[in-house]
């Protein structure tokens, strides 16, 4: 195999500015060295059976190589987040058009393609209907958080917050800044006792529990996910909260009981779509009192580049899910009636996050792979490095950004507030 592919391997090797710092090894033992110096240093990407190069050749790009992953057929040896790092800019360098007959060529005498198309991976999401019309909304975010709340436990941490924490340094743990996040976003929010809160995608409830337990108000959190409702409520009344906290099954879009004086979104818009930004703002908009704030907290595009719809993240992980720049939503912000009071970047915190949660997914593999099976482990495994080094190459970033009415008559502090929490914590 090796031999058979050489002429179209070596082709890309000379387009990419930096060779190929991997190694390819095939299921006959043969193997394709990297063109680095050091070849034993190098990962390897192992194609385990024909099927796995099929999937490659069919569906060139990265969703070929996500189903060949995916299923089993293409194996990492070595680091797999060097393995991901070294296979960035040759995957993408691209053959010429004077190349395509001897690539032809060599893909032909391998035989693969005539053993049909090898079928998609179980784990590849299937969405039928409408885009982003309530019931495919449904489904897709079933397909990312109806997993295993046991499985997102282990990966996330005690704190089971599900979006990028807040680090004061490389030695802080993941709990630790998960906590500060959450009280970062509650002290930009300006809580007071007595205020009602919405948390619109509240996930398992713990900005709800953050928001009840420190500073008093009275908490509202939806989401369509039966399985994060569920245990939201059990971990709101194990904390003693259940006074002060309310959880529903509920699209954004059906929320009909404000006016509330604060509202937070942390990473829920992702899932909202370009067409419906407008949308999911106006709706937040009218919520809110005429003196309330609004956080959103998102990851966003650097580019204004557009999705790619057979991307790994797309098929596997959050199917329907869409980025948008953040310079667009600010625009939108501004378009509804919103006025932007303050916008920070998290890139680098979110690299730290997701490497903490892989780091916590190969602790517990598995248990994993029992409770979510085979091709979801490997889905979780590759997604989380995968994600770090976007983030860490800035192809994505999150930001918080807090607004209000442009009609409220709310005095703005000289500064956010960043002083002690407003009430003592509510023991269990």
């Amino acid at each position: 195999m090796a031999a058979k592919l050489a002429p179209a391997i070596e082709k890309l090797d000379r387009r990419s500015p930096e060779g190929r710092g991997f190694a390819i090894s095939f299921w006959d033992g043969s193997v394709l060295p990297a063109t680095g110096d050091d070849e034993s240093e190098h990962p390897t990407l192992h194609l385990t059976n024909p099927d796995g190069l099929a999937r490659i050749i069919r569906a060139p790009g990265e969703l070929g190589f996500s189903r060949a992953w995916v299923s089993g057929d293409l194996e990492v040896k070595g680091d797999l987040e060097r393995a991901l790092t070294e296979t960035e800019s040759w995957r993408h360098a691209g053959l010429k058009p004077g190349d395509l007959i001897d690539t032809a060529k060599a893909i032909r005498a391998t035989g693969v393609l005539r053993r049909g198309a090898p079928p998609a991976p179980q784990s590849e999401a299937r969405l039928r209907g409408r885009l982003h019309s309530d019931k495919r909304d449904r489904a897709a975010i079933a397909h990312h958080y109806d997993v295993s709340n046991a499985f997102y436990r282990r990966m996330l941490g005690p704190t089971m917050v599900y979006s990028c924490a807040y680090f004061e340094s490389d030695a802080d743990s993941l709990d630790s800044a998960q906590t500060r996040k959450l009280d970062l976003i509650c002290r930009k929010l300006d809580l007071q006792p007595g205020e009602r809160m919405l948390d619109i995608g509240c996930g398992w409830g713990s900005l709800l529990i953050h928001a009840a337990g420190h500073y008093g108000v009275r908490a509202v959190g939806v989401t369509i996910s039966e399985a994060q409702a569920q245990l939201a409520r059990e971990r709101i009344s194990q904390a003693g909260l259940s006074d002060l906290c309310e959880v529903r099954v509920e699209d954004y879009r059906a929320v009909a009981d404000g006016p509330y004086d604060k509202i937070a979104s942390i990473g829920m818009f992702e899932h909202v779509g370009r067409r419906n930004l407008w949308l999911y703002l106006e709706r937040i908009t009218e919520l809110l009192s005429p003196e309330g704030l609004f956080l959103n907290h998102g990851i966003v595009r650097t580019q204004p580049v557009r999705t790619n719809p057979r991307s790994f993240s797309r098929r596997f992980v959050f199917p329907d899910g869409e980025l948008q720049t953040q310079g667009f939503v600010i625009d939108t912000i501004e378009q509804v009636g919103l006025e932007l009071i303050d916008d920070e970047s998290l890139r680098p915190h979110y690299a730290k996050t997701l490497r903490c949660w892989a780091a916590n997914h190969d602790a517990n593999r598995t248990a994993a792979i029992e409770e979510i099976g085979v091709e979801r482990e490997r889905v979780w495994r590759l997604h989380n490095v995968g994600a770090a080094l976007a983030f860490d190459r800035g192809a994505i970033s999150v930001h918080q950004a807090l607004t209000r009415k442009l009609a409220g008559e709310r005095r703005l502090p000289v500064r956010l507030r960043t002083g002690p929490r407003t009430v003592a914590a509510r023991s269990a």
